[in-house]
């Protein structure tokens, strides 16, 4: 008679099956066994608040991989921490353009990145509510450079990191408030006090009182000169208006003047004309009586000249003072400078 089969034992081998199954769909059903990635290790300054396993690792917003491993390590002799931050990168999330058509190996693209292009890593944050954060990739080809390195801990490439932008502004603030404490602080303060006592000392003087005492009934003094020469000026005004006035009168009498002198210069010319005329008469008839030699003819022929070369004068005077009217007041030089 054959021996019957143990329960226990069949239901471990059911159970072994299962669980068999399990793994295996959990493993060929996420893909991840037939993906082709790459692992990597990231040390981050500061605390890793919010960073979890699973976070999203991007470059330049595009998800290309997650946060796999979140570990501390302790130095046994120095009791040093470093947490090391393992993050998996999908390289089939990357394509290439040109004239090779194949990624390069694994080590090779990590380390042109890193090396000639300042690939960095930052975190950053992901979830203003949550605060949940994320790690970024980038090219940063200001920052120093760095050579790729396998970090001895997790025998992994290490890509370098850069600070957040907090951690910057701190960085800086920290440098400022060490270069303030490094001030001799109690000497500018005692200097300072020195300084605003001799101004409270100056200020009190004495002597400055009595300068402002006096600068204030100097500026009296001035206030009534300044009343005193205002007055002045309104009487200077008022005397220079009538003067003016004065001035304007004296013009219209001088234009009248010369608008007289204007209307007697023909009339003294037609009577000048009409005695030159008589005068040639009385000369032709007094010439047919006297004999061309006679003492008599010879004094009225010069007299007759004497008489024309006067009124071609008159006739000259006459000219001028039609042109400049007003030489009657200033004078013929002033006259012919007006």
């Amino acid at each position: 008679m054959s021996k019957q089969a143990s329960p226990t034992v069949i239901g471990s081998f059911v159970v072994g099956a299962v669980a068999l199954v399990v793994v295996g769909v959990l493993i060929f059903g996420s893909g991840k066994f037939f993906s082709d990635t790459i692992s990597a290790v990231m040390y981050f300054q500061g605390d890793l608040t919010g960073l979890q396993e699973g976070a999203e690792v991007a470059y330049e917003g595009v998800n290309i991989g997650t946060v796999t491993d979140i570990e501390v390590f302790i130095d046994s002799e120095t009791y040093a921490a470093r947490t090391p931050v393992v993050v998996q990168i999908q390289r089939d999330h990357f394509r290439l353009f040109g004239e090779r058509k194949e990624l390069p190996g694994k080590g090779e693209a990590l380390k042109v990145m890193i090396e000639q292009k300042g690939l960095r890593a930052q975190l950053q944050s992901g979830n203003m509510v949550t605060g949940q954060r994320v790690i970024q990739l980038a090219f940063y080809p200001d920052v120093p450079p760095a050579q790729l390195a396998i970090d001895p801990l997790t025998k992994l490439p290490e890509i370098p990191t850069v600070p957040t932008t907090l951690q910057q502004v701190q960085d800086v603030l920290r440098k400022a408030l060490v270069k303030i404490g490094e001030l001799p602080l109690e000497e500018i303060v005692h200097n300072l006090n020195q300084t605003l006592e001799g101004i409270d000392h100056v200020v009190n003087a004495p002597e400055i009182m009595d300068s402002v005492r006096t600068i204030k009934a100097t500026l009296v003094d001035v206030q009534q000169v300044v009343r005193e020469m205002n007055k002045q000026v309104e009487v200077a005004v008022a005397h220079f208006g009538t003067t003016m006035d004065n001035v304007n009168n004296l013009t219209k009498d001088l234009g009248k003047l010369t608008q007289n002198v204007d209307g007697r210069v023909p009339e003294v010319m037609t009577s000048f004309t009409e005695a030159a005329k008589s005068a040639q008469q009385t000369l032709a008839s007094v010439n047919g009586t006297i004999e061309p030699n006679s003492a008599v003819r010879y004094e009225m022929v010069k007299a007759l000249r004497d008489l024309s070369e006067a009124a071609r004068a008159l006739r000259s005077l006459a000219d001028y003072l039609d042109r400049y009217p007003n030489s009657v007041i200033f004078g013929r030089t002033g006259a012919g400078a007006q």
